[in-house]
C-alpha cells in the first residue's frame, strides 16, 4: 500500500508541475472567487509543502548493575513529510499529510501513514470551524503544540498518546481570539478481535491568559468504554502555559493519563515538561526537562509476559543548539544531547527479592546533529 500511495503522489506532483507551468499569469492576484476565475482562486490557494529532517545519531545504554551495555549509531530521517493544502471555496478548504513512517493500517481503515486527510469548514466571520476527516487530536500540551519536526525529546505521556485519528471537529473562536472546542474521534481502543466499539471525547481550550505574553492549552479527553475492557474509564488531562519574556519562551506542561491506548492498563501516567528557549533571529537554543511518574494500583501485579511490574520515576534533560542561516525560512541546523535516568521504566529483569530503585534502574543518551527543511514545492521559500 505504502508504494501505491508513493506512486501516486508522485504522479501527483508531476501533472500539477506541468498545468503549473502551462497556467498564464495575471496581473493582479486575488483571494475570492468572485474576483477571479475559480482556477486562478484554487492555484492561488493551493499549497504542496515538503518538510524533512535528517539526522545523525549515536544512541547508548548504561546499566548501575552491569555498567555500558549498548551502543547505536546511524543516520536516519527523523520524520519526512508531504503535505498539500488547499480551498475549494472561500469557506471550504481541506488537508492531506502523508509521513511514511508506519505499514499499519488505522482504525479508521487507511494507512497510519496518513496523519491528514479531512475537509474543513470556516465561517465568514471566522468564529466557527468544522471539521470532518483525519487530522490532529488537539492536546492541551505545548509539547505537542510544535511541530514534530520541531521536537528531538518527548515526555512518556507526548512520545505514547495518540494525536493523529479520525473523526469531527467543532470550534468556536471568540473575537479575542480564545478558542474552544469539541471532538468526537476513532479511539483506537479495541477488543480481542481488532474491532473498535467506542469513541473518543475530547474538549480542548487554545487561547491566552495575557495577550501575546501567556499563552494556554488545556485539554480533557475521555473513552465511553462500554466493553469494560479497562479497569476503570480511560481518559487523559492536559494544561500547558507558554511564557514569554521579550526573546526567551518557557514552555510549561503538565499531562496526565490512565487506561488510554498506548499506555498498561490500571496505571496512572504523569508527565512534566519544562522547555526555556532563546528565541533569536539566527540562534534558537534551549533546555528541556521532563519529570514523569507511572504509578500502578497494583505495583506488585505482573504483565503478560511474566515479569513483575514496579512503579516508575523517570528524569530526561536535553540541550538543543538550534541555527537558522536565513531568517523566516525553514531551513534549520541542530546539535542535540539527551540523557534519561530510568528507575524500572522496563518494569522487570527475572531478578527476585532485589531493590527496584537498583535492579531496574538504567539510563540512556543520545547524541544528535542534523538538518531540518521545507519548503512548498510550488512557491519555493517565498
Amino acid at each position: 500500500m505504502k508504494k501505491n500511495i508513493t506512486f501516486l503522489l508522485v504522479a501527483f506532483f508531476a501533472t500539477l508541475g506541468s498545468l503549473w507551468a502551462q497556467d498564464s499569469k495575471t496581473d493582479k492576484d486575488s483571494v475570492t472567487v468572485k474576483d477571479t476565475k475559480y482556477g486562478e482562486f484554487f492555484k492561488n490557494n493551493l499549497s504542496v509543502t515538503i518538510d524533512a529532517r535528517m539526522d545523525y545519531r549515536a544512541y547508548g545504554e548504561t546499566g548501575q548493575t552491569d555498567g555500558f551495555r549498548a551502543m547505536d549509531q546511524k543516520f536516519q530521517f527523523s520524520d519526512f513529510r508531504f503535505g498539500i493544502n488547499g480551498m475549494l471555496t472561500k469557506n471550504i478548504g481541506f488537508s492531506f499529510l502523508y509521513s511514511p513512517t508506519s505499514t499499519d493500517i488505522g482504525e479508521s481503515g487507511i494507512s497510519d501513514d496518513i496523519q491528514y486527510a479531512n475537509l474543513w469548514y470556516q465561517s465568514d466571520n471566522g468564529h466557527w470551524f468544522f471539521q470532518a476527516g483525519k487530522g490532529f487530536m488537539n492536546v492541551g500540551t505545548m509539547e505537542q503544540y510544535y511541530d514534530p519536526n520541531d521536537v528531538y525529546m518527548w515526555s512518556i505521556m507526548g512520545y505514547n498518546l495518540g494525536v493523529y485519528k479520525t473523526g469531527v471537529t467543532a470550534q468556536y473562536t471568540t473575537t479575542s481570539g480564545q478558542s474552544f472546542g469539541a471532538q468526537i474521534l476513532n479511539s483506537q481502543e479495541t477488543d480481542s478481535l481488532g474491532d473498535q466499539h467506542n469513541f473518543e471525547y475530547n474538549v480542548y481550550w487554545y487561547g491566552y491568559l495575557v495577550k501575546d505574553k501567556i499563552t494556554t492549552t488545556a485539554s480533557f479527553t475521555v473513552i465511553d468504554d462500554k466493553d469494560d475492557l479497562n479497569t476503570s474509564t480511560p481518559f487523559s488531562a492536559n494544561v500547558g502555559l507558554q511564557w514569554t519574556f521579550g526573546d526567551f519562551i518557557i514552555d510549561t506542561d503538565y499531562a496526565m493519563s490512565k487506561n488510554m491506548p498506548n499506555f498498561q492498563d490500571d496505571a496512572l501516567y504523569q508527565s512534566m515538561p519544562i522547555k526555556v528557549m532563546y528565541n533569536g533571529k539566527h540562534w534558537k537554543p534551549y533546555v528541556k526537562y521532563i519529570y514523569n511518574n507511572v504509578r500502578f494500583d497494583q505495583p506488585t501485579m505482573t504483565v503478560a509476559d511474566g515479569e513483575a511490574v514496579y512503579d516508575a520515576n523517570i528524569n530526561q534533560i536535553e540541550i538543543a543548539l538550534q541555527y537558522y542561516p536565513w531568517e523566516g525560512k525553514n531551513i534549520r541546523f541542530h546539535v542535540v544531547g539527551m540523557y534519561m535516568d530510568d528507575a524500572n521504566s522496563y518494569y522487570g529483569d527475572g531478578i527476585v527479592n532485589s531493590k527496584p530503585n537498583t535492579s531496574h534502574y538504567q539510563g540512556d543518551f543520545q547524541v544528535m546533529a542534523g538538518v531540518r527543511i521545507g519548503f512548498d514545492v510550488l512557491k519555493g521559500w517565498k
